[in-house]
């Protein structure tokens, strides 16, 4: 595994120097996670944050009643908790599990402060895009209050669109990255709900067979999601 060349291509890492790459590279802790495995429980030390390599990571919260509510899905080439690591207690404000087997580098705290406190311009590009990152998860919590449940799914199957190339007739075909069953709990619908959204995505061109999707008209059901450019892949 190239840890330079992935750390080019992770957005919060993009801004910086060849040296600073090098740096935050040579320092970072290659970790294998598999499906199930606890990465870290609300109210832990908040030793580094992470870089996804492949598989999927949730963070969710469990109520005092046992609800749990996922906060957010993170996969390849995303980053996560990093606000943590700013957090005046250093400890992590929810908890993370795989929900698929994979690969993730850690950024160590220690290291991070370290470098902050030898180079401001490395600081504030970490700030920028932290800043940036929070912004898109209250962007998505608007989204979720303000479509209704079939338009959040299709507009989660469009997201993933956005990373795959499209074919000669325009559709697309993906797998879905992680079980329906937490897809739905992310979306803040019902499981039985969410089966049903997927009926009634037909007309837009949203055909399923088991995890794979056919979207034969993505503009048509882009359309119908009021679906843009400024919604980022998931």
């Amino acid at each position: 595994m190239n840890t330079l060349a992935v750390l080019h291509k992770t957005p919060i890492f993009q801004a910086l120097s060849e040296s600073d790459l090098t740096d935050v590279a040579r320092n970072a802790i290659p970790h294998n996670f598999e499906k199930g495995n606890e990465l870290f429980s609300m109210g832990d030390d908040a030793k580094g944050f992470f870089v996804i390599l492949s598989g999927w990571i949730k963070l969710y919260r469990i109520s005092r009643e046992g609800i749990e509510t996922i906060i957010h899905v993170f996969g390849p080439g995303e980053t996560f908790a990093e606000a943590a690591v700013f957090n005046e207690r250093h400890i992590y404000p929810v908890s993370a599990q795989a929900v698929d087997d994979g690969t993730m580098l850690e950024i160590p705290r220690l290291f991070f402060y370290r470098k902050i406190e030898e180079n401001s311009r490395f600081a504030l590009h970490m700030l920028a895009a932290i800043a940036s990152r929070q912004h898109y998860l209250v962007q998505q919590l608007e989204q979720v209050s303000s479509r209704s449940a079939p338009q959040r799914v299709g507009a989660f199957l469009l997201r993933f669109c956005k990373k795959l190339e499209e074919r000669k007739d325009g559709s697309h075909i993906l797998d879905l990255p992680y079980d329906k069953s937490i897809i739905a709990k992310r979306l803040n619908i019902k499981p039985e709900t969410f089966s049903r959204c997927f009926q009634q995505l037909r007309p837009y061109g949203v055909e399923v067979q088991g995890r794979r999707v056919n979207i034969t008209t993505p503009r048509k059901l882009a359309e119908f999601c009021d679906f843009d450019g400024r919604d980022k892949p998931c």
